[in-house]
Protein backbone atom coordinates (compact mmCIF):
# COMPACT_ATOMS: atom_id res chain seq x y z
CA UNK A 1 0.00 0.00 0.00
CA UNK A 2 2.90 2.33 -0.60
CA UNK A 3 0.60 4.82 -3.24
CA UNK A 4 -2.30 5.74 -0.76
CA UNK A 5 -0.65 6.43 2.31
CA UNK A 6 1.63 8.91 0.82
CA UNK A 7 -2.06 10.09 -0.98
CA UNK A 8 -3.33 10.64 2.42
CA UNK A 9 -0.52 12.99 3.72
CA UNK A 10 -1.09 14.86 0.79
CA UNK A 11 -4.88 15.48 2.18
CA UNK A 12 -3.65 15.66 5.44
CA UNK A 13 -0.70 18.60 4.94
CA UNK A 14 -3.69 20.74 2.60
CA UNK A 15 -6.22 20.37 5.60
CA UNK A 16 -3.23 21.50 8.07
CA UNK A 17 -2.70 24.27 5.71
CA UNK A 18 -6.65 25.22 6.20
CA UNK A 19 -6.61 24.73 9.66
CA UNK A 20 -3.26 27.02 9.79
CA UNK A 21 -5.38 30.07 8.03
CA UNK A 22 -8.31 29.51 10.39
CA UNK A 23 -5.92 30.10 13.24
CA UNK A 24 -4.76 33.11 11.92
CA UNK A 25 -8.25 34.73 10.45
CA UNK A 26 -9.81 33.95 13.68
CA UNK A 27 -7.12 35.46 15.88
CA UNK A 28 -7.07 38.47 13.69
CA UNK A 29 -11.04 38.33 13.99
CA UNK A 30 -10.91 38.27 17.85
CA UNK A 31 -8.59 41.46 17.86
CA UNK A 32 -11.20 43.01 15.29
CA UNK A 33 -13.56 42.59 17.85
CA UNK A 34 -11.67 43.52 20.71
CA UNK A 35 -10.09 46.92 19.27
CA UNK A 36 -13.80 48.15 18.42
CA UNK A 37 -12.93 47.83 14.34
CA UNK A 38 -16.43 48.50 11.97
CA UNK A 39 -17.36 45.52 11.28
CA UNK A 40 -19.43 43.24 8.92
CA UNK A 41 -19.53 39.75 7.99
CA UNK A 42 -17.07 40.63 4.65
CA UNK A 43 -14.23 41.76 6.45
CA UNK A 44 -10.21 40.69 6.21
CA UNK A 45 -9.90 38.31 9.26
CA UNK A 46 -12.71 36.71 7.70
CA UNK A 47 -12.05 36.56 3.96
CA UNK A 48 -8.60 34.49 5.78
CA UNK A 49 -10.67 32.80 7.93
CA UNK A 50 -12.70 31.41 5.45
CA UNK A 51 -10.48 31.14 2.50
CA UNK A 52 -9.00 28.13 5.52
CA UNK A 53 -12.79 27.06 5.68
CA UNK A 54 -12.53 26.45 1.92
CA UNK A 55 -9.70 24.42 1.51
CA UNK A 56 -10.54 22.31 4.29
CA UNK A 57 -13.87 21.77 2.40
CA UNK A 58 -11.41 20.85 -0.70
CA UNK A 59 -9.74 18.62 1.71
CA UNK A 60 -12.67 16.67 3.13
CA UNK A 61 -13.81 16.18 -0.57
CA UNK A 62 -10.63 14.63 -1.29
CA UNK A 63 -10.63 12.45 1.82
CA UNK A 64 -14.21 11.24 0.54
CA UNK A 65 -13.01 10.36 -2.44
CA UNK A 66 -10.08 8.36 -1.59
CA UNK A 67 -12.20 6.83 1.33
CA UNK A 68 -15.44 5.66 -1.17
CA UNK A 69 -12.58 4.51 -3.88
CA UNK A 70 -10.15 2.74 -1.72
CA UNK A 71 -11.01 0.07 0.16
CA UNK A 72 -7.84 -0.72 1.83
CA UNK A 73 -7.29 2.90 3.09
CA UNK A 74 -10.97 2.50 4.27
CA UNK A 75 -9.74 -0.19 6.42
CA UNK A 76 -6.51 1.38 8.13
CA UNK A 77 -6.25 2.75 11.15
CA UNK A 78 -5.45 6.37 9.64
CA UNK A 79 -9.07 6.67 7.94
CA UNK A 80 -10.50 7.44 11.50
CA UNK A 81 -8.84 10.79 11.28
CA UNK A 82 -10.13 11.34 7.42
CA UNK A 83 -13.66 10.62 8.70
CA UNK A 84 -13.30 13.41 11.15
CA UNK A 85 -11.71 15.62 8.84
CA UNK A 86 -14.54 15.07 6.53
CA UNK A 87 -17.14 15.71 9.37
CA UNK A 88 -15.97 18.45 10.33
CA UNK A 89 -15.48 20.28 6.83
CA UNK A 90 -19.30 19.52 6.73
CA UNK A 91 -20.45 21.55 10.23
CA UNK A 92 -17.40 24.40 8.76
CA UNK A 93 -19.90 24.54 5.84
CA UNK A 94 -22.86 24.94 7.32
CA UNK A 95 -21.23 27.37 9.40
CA UNK A 96 -20.43 29.94 6.97
CA UNK A 97 -23.87 30.48 5.69
CA UNK A 98 -25.46 30.41 9.27
CA UNK A 99 -22.60 33.02 10.91
CA UNK A 100 -23.75 35.14 7.64
CA UNK A 101 -27.03 35.28 8.22
CA UNK A 102 -26.51 36.33 11.70
CA UNK A 103 -24.54 38.78 10.81
CA UNK A 104 -27.08 40.36 9.19
CA UNK A 105 -29.93 39.76 11.71
CA UNK A 106 -28.12 40.96 14.92
CA UNK A 107 -25.50 42.77 13.51
CA UNK A 108 -21.90 42.70 15.42
CA UNK A 109 -21.68 39.60 18.13
CA UNK A 110 -19.48 39.04 20.24
CA UNK A 111 -16.91 36.44 20.46
CA UNK A 112 -19.58 33.52 21.47
CA UNK A 113 -22.59 33.12 19.18
CA UNK A 114 -24.18 30.11 17.81
CA UNK A 115 -22.66 30.36 14.66
CA UNK A 116 -19.02 31.02 15.78
CA UNK A 117 -19.91 28.07 18.60
CA UNK A 118 -20.42 25.83 15.65
CA UNK A 119 -17.48 27.08 13.25
CA UNK A 120 -14.85 26.42 15.45
CA UNK A 121 -16.56 23.12 16.27
CA UNK A 122 -15.87 21.74 13.29
CA UNK A 123 -12.22 23.83 13.01
CA UNK A 124 -11.67 21.52 16.04
CA UNK A 125 -12.92 18.20 14.95
CA UNK A 126 -11.16 18.32 11.46
CA UNK A 127 -7.85 19.07 13.41
CA UNK A 128 -7.75 16.17 15.41
CA UNK A 129 -9.11 14.11 12.64
CA UNK A 130 -5.83 15.91 11.01
CA UNK A 131 -3.78 14.43 13.94
CA UNK A 132 -4.97 11.27 13.88
CA UNK A 133 -3.98 10.37 10.40
CA UNK A 134 -0.61 11.84 10.84
CA UNK A 135 0.07 10.13 13.81
CA UNK A 136 -1.29 6.93 12.58
CA UNK A 137 1.24 7.91 9.32
CA UNK A 138 3.93 7.76 11.68
CA UNK A 139 4.97 4.37 10.86
CA UNK A 140 5.26 4.68 7.07
CA UNK A 141 8.52 6.57 7.71
CA UNK A 142 7.40 9.28 5.47
CA UNK A 143 9.99 12.60 6.08
CA UNK A 144 7.10 15.11 6.07
CA UNK A 145 5.22 13.68 8.83
CA UNK A 146 6.92 14.77 12.15
CA UNK A 147 6.89 18.27 10.62
CA UNK A 148 3.50 17.93 9.99
CA UNK A 149 2.71 16.52 13.23
CA UNK A 150 4.32 19.38 14.90
CA UNK A 151 2.34 22.06 13.05
CA UNK A 152 -0.70 20.04 13.65
CA UNK A 153 -0.19 19.26 17.40
CA UNK A 154 -0.10 22.88 18.12
CA UNK A 155 -2.55 24.17 15.90
CA UNK A 156 -4.91 21.61 17.74
CA UNK A 157 -3.50 23.72 21.34
CA UNK A 158 -4.14 26.69 19.67
CA UNK A 159 -7.80 25.85 18.93
CA UNK A 160 -8.61 23.80 21.72
CA UNK A 161 -7.47 27.29 23.79
CA UNK A 162 -9.71 29.44 21.51
CA UNK A 163 -12.67 26.77 22.35
CA UNK A 164 -12.62 27.07 25.75
CA UNK A 165 -11.91 30.85 25.38
CA UNK A 166 -15.32 30.96 24.01
CA UNK A 167 -17.07 30.04 27.04
CA UNK A 168 -14.63 31.64 29.60
CA UNK A 169 -13.32 35.22 28.06
CA UNK A 170 -16.14 38.44 28.49
CA UNK A 171 -15.70 39.27 25.37
CA UNK A 172 -19.49 38.05 24.16
CA UNK A 173 -21.82 40.95 23.88
CA UNK A 174 -22.68 41.56 20.86
CA UNK A 175 -25.11 44.61 19.43
CA UNK A 176 -28.48 42.96 20.53
CA UNK A 177 -27.27 39.85 22.65
CA UNK A 178 -24.82 39.41 25.74
CA UNK A 179 -23.24 35.74 25.99
CA UNK A 180 -20.67 36.95 28.66
CA UNK A 181 -20.01 34.21 31.45
CA UNK A 182 -20.35 34.88 35.14
CA UNK A 183 -16.28 35.90 36.09
CA UNK A 184 -16.30 33.56 38.96
CA UNK A 185 -17.71 30.32 36.43
CA UNK A 186 -15.32 31.30 34.01
CA UNK A 187 -12.30 31.81 36.27
CA UNK A 188 -13.45 27.69 38.01
CA UNK A 189 -13.74 26.67 33.88
CA UNK A 190 -10.14 28.26 33.11
CA UNK A 191 -8.57 26.75 35.87
CA UNK A 192 -9.23 22.97 35.49
CA UNK A 193 -10.07 23.10 31.65
CA UNK A 194 -6.93 25.09 30.25
CA UNK A 195 -3.93 22.97 32.26
CA UNK A 196 -5.52 19.40 31.44
CA UNK A 197 -6.04 20.07 27.97
CA UNK A 198 -2.42 21.52 27.74
CA UNK A 199 -1.51 19.05 28.97
CA UNK A 200 -2.93 16.20 27.14
CA UNK A 201 -2.22 17.94 23.63
CA UNK A 202 1.74 18.15 25.13
CA UNK A 203 1.50 14.32 26.34
CA UNK A 204 0.18 12.88 23.05
CA UNK A 205 2.62 14.80 21.15
CA UNK A 206 5.50 13.65 22.51
CA UNK A 207 4.60 9.64 23.28
CA UNK A 208 3.31 9.83 19.62
CA UNK A 209 7.21 10.86 18.21
CA UNK A 210 8.81 9.37 20.52
CA UNK A 211 11.81 10.91 20.47
CA UNK A 212 13.14 14.46 22.41
CA UNK A 213 12.74 17.39 20.84
CA UNK A 214 9.81 17.22 18.87
CA UNK A 215 7.47 17.79 21.85
CA UNK A 216 9.44 20.88 22.58
CA UNK A 217 9.00 21.93 18.89
CA UNK A 218 5.29 21.96 19.42
CA UNK A 219 5.29 24.11 22.61
CA UNK A 220 7.69 26.53 20.42
CA UNK A 221 5.21 26.64 17.59
CA UNK A 222 2.13 26.95 19.51
CA UNK A 223 3.68 29.99 21.04
CA UNK A 224 5.07 31.21 18.25
CA UNK A 225 1.45 31.02 16.31
CA UNK A 226 -0.34 32.86 19.58
CA UNK A 227 2.78 35.62 19.66
CA UNK A 228 2.55 36.13 15.90
CA UNK A 229 -1.53 36.49 15.97
CA UNK A 230 -2.25 37.91 19.33
CA UNK A 231 0.75 39.94 20.50
CA UNK A 232 2.76 41.72 17.47
CA UNK A 233 -0.47 43.19 16.50
CA UNK A 234 -0.83 45.08 19.47
CA UNK A 235 2.72 47.28 20.38
CA UNK A 236 1.22 47.42 23.78
CA UNK A 237 1.21 44.26 24.80
CA UNK A 238 5.17 43.34 23.77
CA UNK A 239 5.75 43.07 27.69
CA UNK A 240 4.36 39.68 27.49
CA UNK A 241 6.91 38.57 25.57
CA UNK A 242 9.77 37.98 27.84
CA UNK A 243 7.25 35.66 29.45
CA UNK A 244 7.40 32.93 27.09
CA UNK A 245 10.53 32.31 28.11
CA UNK A 246 9.55 30.00 31.10
CA UNK A 247 7.34 27.99 29.50
CA UNK A 248 9.39 27.08 26.65
CA UNK A 249 12.11 26.33 28.96
CA UNK A 250 9.90 24.11 31.68
CA UNK A 251 8.63 22.65 27.73
CA UNK A 252 12.36 21.47 26.73
CA UNK A 253 12.53 20.32 30.03
CA UNK A 254 9.31 18.17 30.38
CA UNK A 255 10.12 16.87 26.87
CA UNK A 256 13.20 15.55 28.23
CA UNK A 257 11.82 14.35 31.28
CA UNK A 258 8.86 12.35 29.36
CA UNK A 259 11.34 10.49 26.88
CA UNK A 260 13.46 9.18 30.12
CA UNK A 261 16.76 11.18 29.39
CA UNK A 262 16.19 11.37 33.26
CA UNK A 263 15.47 8.64 35.28
CA UNK A 264 12.68 8.98 37.65
CA UNK A 265 10.76 6.16 37.14
CA UNK A 266 7.00 6.17 36.77
CA UNK A 267 7.10 9.60 38.26
CA UNK A 268 8.98 11.57 35.03
CA UNK A 269 5.67 12.17 33.40
CA UNK A 270 3.32 12.84 36.40
CA UNK A 271 6.36 16.14 37.07
CA UNK A 272 6.50 16.66 33.33
CA UNK A 273 2.53 17.19 33.41
CA UNK A 274 2.54 19.20 37.08
CA UNK A 275 5.08 21.58 35.67
CA UNK A 276 3.63 21.89 32.08
CA UNK A 277 -0.34 22.26 34.06
CA UNK A 278 2.08 24.66 36.44
CA UNK A 279 2.20 27.61 33.34
CA UNK A 280 -1.04 26.76 31.58
CA UNK A 281 -1.74 31.04 32.11
CA UNK A 282 1.33 32.02 30.57
CA UNK A 283 0.27 29.57 26.92
CA UNK A 284 -2.74 30.97 26.95
CA UNK A 285 -1.57 34.77 27.34
CA UNK A 286 -2.47 37.02 26.88
CA UNK A 287 -6.33 36.71 25.84
CA UNK A 288 -6.73 34.88 29.09
CA UNK A 289 -5.89 38.18 30.87
CA UNK A 290 -9.25 39.42 30.44
CA UNK A 291 -11.03 36.41 32.80
CA UNK A 292 -8.83 37.20 35.29
CA UNK A 293 -7.96 40.81 35.47
CA UNK A 294 -11.53 42.16 36.74
CA UNK A 295 -10.73 40.39 40.23
CA UNK A 296 -7.98 42.58 41.06
CA UNK A 297 -8.23 45.30 39.08
CA UNK A 298 -12.08 46.76 39.89
CA UNK A 299 -15.35 44.91 39.32
CA UNK A 300 -16.64 45.08 35.81
CA UNK A 301 -13.79 45.89 34.23
CA UNK A 302 -12.61 43.40 31.35
CA UNK A 303 -11.46 45.57 28.32
CA UNK A 304 -8.75 44.64 25.78
CA UNK A 305 -6.95 48.00 27.20
CA UNK A 306 -6.37 46.53 30.32
CA UNK A 307 -4.29 43.50 28.82
CA UNK A 308 -0.57 45.39 29.10
CA UNK A 309 -1.71 46.16 32.77
CA UNK A 310 -2.05 42.38 33.39
CA UNK A 311 1.23 41.49 31.98
CA UNK A 312 2.74 43.62 35.19
CA UNK A 313 0.86 41.77 37.70
CA UNK A 314 1.26 38.49 36.14
CA UNK A 315 3.01 37.01 38.96
CA UNK A 316 -0.10 37.81 41.58
CA UNK A 317 -2.18 35.41 39.41
CA UNK A 318 0.15 32.99 38.47
CA UNK A 319 1.04 32.83 41.99
CA UNK A 320 -2.19 31.55 42.94
CA UNK A 321 -2.97 29.37 40.20
CA UNK A 322 0.28 27.14 40.18
CA UNK A 323 -0.45 24.32 42.75
CA UNK A 324 -3.84 24.08 41.28
CA UNK A 325 -2.74 23.56 37.23
CA UNK A 326 0.13 21.01 38.73
CA UNK A 327 -2.25 19.01 40.07
CA UNK A 328 -4.96 19.30 37.09
CA UNK A 329 -1.87 18.34 35.16
CA UNK A 330 -0.85 15.63 36.38
CA UNK A 331 -4.46 14.24 36.50
CA UNK A 332 -4.23 15.06 32.95
CA UNK A 333 -1.43 12.41 32.56
CA UNK A 334 -2.83 10.09 34.60
CA UNK A 335 -6.07 9.85 32.52
CA UNK A 336 -4.26 10.14 29.36
CA UNK A 337 -1.92 6.85 30.76
CA UNK A 338 -5.21 5.24 31.28
CA UNK A 339 -7.03 6.18 28.74
CA UNK A 340 -4.93 7.00 25.64
CA UNK A 341 -3.19 3.84 24.16
CA UNK A 342 -0.49 4.61 21.74
CA UNK A 343 -0.07 2.50 19.20
CA UNK A 344 3.09 0.69 18.20
CA UNK A 345 2.40 1.80 14.47
CA UNK A 346 2.60 5.47 15.62
CA UNK A 347 6.37 5.28 16.70
CA UNK A 348 9.79 5.04 15.22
Amino acid sequence: MRLPPRLVLVILTVSLLGSVLQIWGGSWDITSHLLGAPESFFTPPHAILYSGVGIGVVAGVMASVILIKNKEVREASFSLGLKLMIVGSLIQIVAGPSDYAWHELFGVDGLLSPTHLTLITGILIQSVGIVIGLTRLVRFDLKIVKPALVVSFSSLWILIIAFIFQFTLPISNGETMNFNPDPYVAGVILAFTMPFFSVLVFWCSVKSMKKFGWGSAVAASMIMFNITANIFPSEALWGYLPWYALPMAIAIFSDYLMNNKIKMGKFSEYVAGGLIGSVFLIYSMPLVGMAYIQFYVFSGVSGYELLPEFSETLIIVLAFMLIPGAIVGMCAVWMAQKKIPIRIESTV
